[in-house]
C-alpha cells in the first residue's frame, strides 16, 4: 500500500513506449489458484501461508512463501529477465519477503540494465491506505515494514507519502533520461 501499483500505472501512462508491469500481484498471486491464498490448509503451505497475530494493539499478517511458492517466484524472476533480454522495458512491482528471493532476482538480472527504485512512506500512512484499499489483509504492511528495503542498493528512492503517483513517475522518468 505504499503506492507501487499507482506509480507503475502513472509511468505507463507517461511513457510513449510500452512499459510492461510484472510483479507479485500479477505473476505470483495472479497465476496461482485462489484456494492457495484464500484457504488455510496444510497442503497449501507449500505455496504460501499467512499468519495473523497481534503486536501490542496492532494486527500483523505475516506471509511466508513455501517451497512451491519459491519456485513460482523464481519463475517470475526468469520471466522478467527474458522480457528484458527481448529488449522489453519492464517495471517490476516487488516486495521482498525473503532475502534469498531478492538475491535470486538480482542474480538473474545480472548483466541487464536495472534501475532499482525504492518507494517509501511512513507506516502510519501505509496502514491507512491498506485499510482504505482493503486489497491486503490488515497488518500485512506492518509485518514487513522494517525489512522490506533491507539489502537493496537503490539507484533512486521516492517518498510516496506527500507526492502523487504522477509526480513520482515524473521524477523517475527524469532519472531514467539523465542516464
Amino acid at each position: 500500500s505504499v503506492g507501487k501499483t499507482s506509480i507503475v500505472k502513472a509511468l505507463q501512462k507517461k511513457e510513449a513506449s510500452p512499459l510492461l508491469s510484472i510483479g507479485i500481484d500479477n505473476f505470483f498471486v495472479g497465476v496461482i489458484p485462489q484456494r492457495f491464498y484464500l484457504e488455510d490448509r496444510i497442503e497449501h503451505h507449500k505455496v504460501m501461508r499467512g499468519v495473523a497475530s497481534v503486536e501490542g494493539d496492532k494486527k500483523v499478517f505475516t506471509l511466508s512463501i513455501g517451497s512451491e511458492g519459491q519456485k513460482i517466484i523464481k519463475g517470475m524472476h526468469r520471466a522478467i529477465a527474458e522480457y528484458a533480454k527481448q529488449s522489453c522495458n519492464v517495471i517490476v512491482d516487488y516486495i521482498t519477503y525473503e532475502p534469498e528471493l531478492r538475491d535470486d532476482l538480482l542474480q538473474v538480472l545480472d548483466g541487464l540494465t536495472v534501475i532499482k527504485v525504492g518507494v517509501k512512506a511512513s507506516l502510519a500512512v501505509i496502514e491507512q491506505r491498506e485499510t482504505e484499499r482493503a486489497t491486503s489483509p490488515e497488518g500485512h504492511a506492518r509485518s514487513h515494514y522494517d525489512t522490506v528495503h533491507e539489502g537493496w542498493n537503490y539507484d533512486i528512492s521516492v517518498d510516496s507519502e506527500n507526492k502523487s503517483p504522477e509526480e513520482i513517475a515524473a521524477k523517475i522518468s527524469d532519472y531514467f533520461r539523465s542516464l
